[in-house]
């Protein structure tokens, strides 16, 4: 089995995860790739897609990336500037299996905080009249805890998500046992 991790990072939060998943994943065959520096060959038999939340999704680079991907296993994680346990963070989550989920069989997915871009922050201190995208005291108070994240515990959480999830799959392939996709 190989596996392919493919990630695309603004604030470096989302790299960090896809560098921990690597490090911890339980195979030799495997490889990283940030799509900054272009879309790499698909020749995974497992695609670990990252990505940074953007408007309720992957970015556009990401999503872009996504909507290529056919006959893969795949699985999903972001991170965001927002709870990971909140309605937004599910919807992000969502909205990136959605991209893959109908040509794919899809083995997990995972979510975690994240530290929001300074680009971001200062876009939404310089926001008028636009509530939702403006800069509040309770906004900046979030941003300041978000800036621990992702945390070492997070990341490994990540890591052991995918490592017991490549795990299944390559087990059921092994034994030519169906993989039902966990949506």
């Amino acid at each position: 089995m190989k596996v392919q991790i493919i990630y695309s990072s603004l604030s470096g939060c989302t790299k960090k995860v896809a560098e921990e998943i690597f490090n911890n994943i339980n195979l030799k065959d495997k490889s990283i790739y940030d799509l900054k520096d272009g879309e790499p060959i698909l020749d995974g038999d497992i695609i670990l897609l990252g990505y940074w939340v953007d408007k309720g999704g992957p970015n556009n680079e990401m999503k872009n990336f996504m909507s290529k991907i056919k006959d893969k296993a795949i699985g999903v994680f972001c991170t965001l500037g927002y709870y990971a346990d909140s309605t937004h963070a599910k919807n992000s989550i969502e909205a990136g299996v959605d991209l893959v989920k109908d040509n794919n069989i899809i083995i997990g997915s995972y979510v975690c905080n994240g530290a929001l871009a300074q680009s971001i922050i200062n876009n939404m201190r310089q926001a008028k009249g636009d509530s939702y995208h403006s800069a509040t005291p309770q906004k900046e108070l979030r941003w300041d805890i978000m800036k621990k994240h992702p945390t070492k515990a997070e990341c490994q959480l990540a890591s052991e998500r995918f490592n017991e999830r490549i795990t299944l799959y390559s087990q059921c392939v092994e034994r030519n046992l169906e993989f039902i996709s966990i949506l």
